[in-house]
């Protein structure tokens, strides 16, 4: 019979930190999982993922039920926190190794596909390119970057930049350039005064909500129809402001409005009241009892859970059934790699009914080099064929961007200061 015999991880810095996890299997099969970032990450998915060793892989339920119970002490009683972002991660690669060891891809071990195509959409910030962040996010210039001797690492990525460099024109091209490249929804970053307020300011004052909506208005009239828009807040609101906001934008008819304010069952009803658009939000949450909470009010029309942080594949695919029974959409955050990408495009094959799935690595030159495939075929995500989770990662690619302080799976890490 065939058991696990070890669990090791690697990092690379991206504009967040990938961090993967491989489970390598007694007959040498190996399957790779993706957690979402947090410091410590890539430890506890080596402590939690001890626990495996000597397990049959292919029991993914009880082990996970075993690694949730082994962590509840420090996670919650439902299971909260970076410790269910290791077991988001383990469990994608235990889907991933028993996929492969039984020559199937993983949505046919979720129940068979509804789709052969997951519809994606282009996360693009504020028309500039992302900045790279560590696990505490601070801004920082990834090593390899340094290296370059320079911060530029793309047509639109940067290490550093200036709210007062946002720039309408520029929003406009890339919303253009994504309708092209087969995208049909977009997503912009609404909260982009900060240089006009102190960062802890959550109003928002009479002239910048005119100037949000009047841009939000323009960009509509000057992109096809064919192409959605939304907007994410990143919480950033206070209630009276994003309901003033939300009024204005009416007009601009976004796809939705995400996470205007702090995320709580009272605060998402109170702004869904003040105006039509759908809001959405959820990224933030863990299990299915982190979701439907926010519904308890009738504020959450769209639910933006992170597989890669929410629980794992499983746990997805019971949000997207809750979803669907319930009347709300399902689009699935996502900032991660080709290969949490890849995990949550299979979610979304098994899953009844769909939205979006975020791609959020278009300003990152390397992100799709990380795997031997293409995942995104013009603005879409074909569900993969081959066994597991159908795409590979290439471990050259992520060797040469891997932290040098963590190690890339069999390697142990250097020393402080080494």
């Amino acid at each position: 019979m065939i058991r696990i015999t070890s669990v090791s991880t690697a990092v690379v810095e991206a504009n967040f930190d990938y961090t993967y996890v491989c489970i390598e299997a007694s007959d040498g099969t190996k399957g790779y999982g993706e957690g979402f970032f947090a410091p410590g990450l890539a430890q506890s998915m080596r402590e939690i993922g001890a626990l495996l060793v000597g397990k049959e892989p292919t029991n993914v339920r009880s082990l996970v039920t075993m690694m949730r119970l082994a962590t509840s002490a420090s996670s919650g009683a439902h299971g909260e926190g970076a410790l269910l972002h290791a077991v988001s991660g383990i469990e994608t690669a235990l889907w991933d190794l028993t996929g492969k060891l039984l020559g199937v891809p993983v949505w046919q071990l979720l129940g068979g596909k509804s789709r052969d195509t997951v519809p994606v959409y282009a996360d693009l910030h504020a028309g500039t390119g992302l900045p790279s962040i560590d696990n505490l996010l601070r801004n920082r210039t990834p090593f390899w970057a340094s290296q370059s001797g320079t911060t530029e690492t793309g047509d639109f990525y940067w290490q550093s930049g200036d709210a007062d460099e946002l720039d309408f024109e520029r929003i406009v091209e890339r919303v253009q350039a994504a309708g092209h490249a087969g995208y049909r929804m977009v997503k912009l970053d609404m909260d982009v005064f900060e240089h006009r307020r102190d960062a802890e300011d959550q109003t928002l004052g009479t002239d910048q909500i005119s100037e949000i909506a009047a841009q939000a208005i323009e960009l509509r009239a000057r992109v096809s129809p064919e192409v959605d828009i939304a907007y994410d807040c990143h919480w950033r609101f206070d209630i009276p402001s994003a309901s003033r906001l939300h009024a204005e934008l009416s007009p601009a008819r976004p796809y939705w409005l995400e996470d205007p304010v702090n995320p709580t069952p009272e605060g998402l009803a109170r702004v869904a009241r003040a105006g039509s658009i759908p809001i959405a939000s959820a990224e933030n949450a863990y299990s299915l009892e982190g979701v439907s909470h926010l519904a308890r009010d009738g504020g959450l029309d769209i639910a933006t859970p992170d597989i890669q942080k929410v629980g794992g594949l499983l746990e997805g695919l019971t949000i997207a059934e809750w979803t669907h029974r319930n009347g709300i959409g399902f689009a699935p955050h996502c900032i991660a790699s080709p290969l949490g990408f890849a995990a949550a495009v299979h979610v979304m094959a098994a899953a009844p009914s769909v939205r979006f799935l975020e791609f959020h690595g278009s300003d990152l030159p390397f992100w799709s080099e990380l795997v031997t495939a293409p995942v995104i075929v013009e603005g879409s995500a074909p569900v993969p064929s081959g066994p597991g989770l159908g795409v590979e990662l290439d471990l050259e690619v992520a060797k040469r961007y891997a932290s040098p302080h963590e190690p890339f799976f069999t390697e142990r890490a250097p020393r402080a200061g080494a």
